[in-house]
């Protein structure tokens, strides 16, 4: 932020309070204390942690306002209320999709809350003789199902917390009724960059969202690969509608605007129209976003076309289902990942482990990130006691946490801005952008 814009700030603080007989001297005082905070701090981070070329309107001066700079405050009452006497457990509500199109992530993001609640229960509970339990409730049933299990959750089965939701529609749905039944939410999953932005004091995120896959793809596409023709292709649902628009402003900011948005549906079988609009364009490369299986096919019917040009795509592709869905023609895919899964710390180590070891498999993001937002739900409520206001603001107290998916870290919507990573499909398996196939094959997701 500007000396300008803070002095500008300051004055607009200190003109309220004129009338109350606040004299000149001080307003002198803090405005010169203002100007010489602007000249000691010589840069501030953008909202999100925007990279410079890509900020919005950079080139249009100092804005009058700016939104986000303050965490979301609860100033209701409810922080003295005593909690329960007599109690046998500590419920916690789960929500995830238990059928339709997300039920596999819906299963691996119920794997990581069993496992993190496995493991509080293993180191005391919330005390001695007191374990924590899940209570589960589907929230992909219909429409708004969500609110009704939130309310579900809340009065008749007294849980304490809230994980979830995994869609974002749920979870859209749920965050307004939050204000009413104030019920903390961590939400584990949720990738539309809007969610935090409603700025409801009991909900936060704890996986990187598709601002960061947006920003880190069009830095990848247009700046590194030098490419200057790019297409969407993604499905018409609010996954990917919500995903790829910040993928599309910067590509306009770095004064490269997408040359075709395409679009499918989840159940198509065929897309002869779509991908012969593509082959007119006759594209540098193209992006994909969707859900992994259904995309995986639709790259497979690019490459049948003849279309060999790059295909680039988020987090959500890095996949086991999309890997088995494109075949041969994922080969050179390049996606974002929100961390490293190669790492080497013990906590990320040992996490692996036991999730292998439990459910035969290596943990994804959807997994890990469940399993983190459990965890730091059940530390506030440790910290916080049985006050649902108190765990909130044990939530919503820190700015980093540290995971098993690495360093967490809150902007001031309570969004996790940590930076994402690249990784492409070589020889049938996801590496790390630079790396080679034997350096990290093993552990891929």
């Amino acid at each position: 932020m500007s000396e300008r814009t803070r002095t500008l700030r300051t004055l607009r603080t200190l003109a309220k309070h004129a009338s109350r007989g606040v004299c000149c001297a001080l307003a002198l005082a803090a405005v010169a204390s203002t100007s010489l905070a602007a000249q000691t701090t010589e840069t501030e981070e953008h909202y999100s942690e925007t990279p410079e070329e890509l900020v919005p309107f950079r080139g249009a001066g100092e804005p009058y306002s700016i939104f986000f700079t303050d965490p979301p405050q609860f100033r209701g009452p409810g922080r003295d209320k005593p909690g329960p006497s007599h109690f046998e457990d500590v419920a916690i509500g789960v929500l995830v999709p238990a059928q339709g199109v997300d039920l596999e992530l819906g299963q691996r993001m119920r794997n990581g809350v069993e496992l993190a609640l496995a493991e509080a229960n293993r180191t005391g509970g919330y005390r001695e003789g007191i374990p924590f339990v899940p209570v589960y409730r589907d929230e992909s049933q219909a429409w708004g199902a969500s609110a009704n299990a939130a309310v579900d959750l809340t009065f008749r089965k007294g849980v304490w917390g809230l994980v979830g939701a995994l869609e974002d529609n749920a979870s859209h749905v749920m965050s307004r009724l939050l204000l009413k039944i104030e019920m903390p939410v961590v939400n584990t999953n949720g990738s539309d960059p809007t969610l935090t932005e409603h700025m409801v004091p009991w909900m936060l995120r704890m996986r990187p969202d598709d601002r960061r896959s947006g920003y880190r793809l069009a830095q990848k596409i247009f700046i590194e690969d030098q490419h200057q023709r790019v297409v969407v292709f993604r499905a018409n649902d609010r996954y990917a509608r919500m995903g790829i628009i910040e993928f599309t402003d910067a590509a306009r900011r770095l004064r490269r605007p997408i040359e075709l948005e395409v679009r499918f549906q989840n159940h198509d079988t065929s897309w002869d129209a779509q991908i012969e609009r593509i082959r007119n364009v006759d594209p540098d490369a193209i992006v994909l976003w969707g859900r992994a299986v259904q995309a995986g096919r639709v790259l497979a019917a690019l490459r049948s076309a003849g279309i060999g040009k790059p295909v680039y795509g988020p987090d959500r592709l890095l996949d086991p289902l999309f890997l088995a869905a494109a075949g041969p023609a994922a080969e050179g895919l390049v996606v974002t990942y929100p961390y490293d899964p190669q790492r080497s710390d013990s906590t990320w180590r040992r996490f692996r482990g036991l999730y292998e070891e439990t459910y035969g498999e290596d943990p994804d993001a959807t997994a890990g990130y469940a399993y983190d937002g459990t965890t730091y739900l059940v530390k506030a409520i440790r910290e916080a006691g049985l006050n649902r206001a108190l765990i909130r603001d044990r939530l919503f107290f820190r700015r980093e946490y540290e995971g098993v998916t690495g360093t967490i870290r809150f902007d001031a919507t309570q969004n996790n801005i940590s930076p994402v990573i690249l990784c492409r499909v070589e020889n049938g398996a996801f590496v790390l952008e630079g790396a080679t196939t034997k350096d990290s094959a093993e552990g891929a997701p």
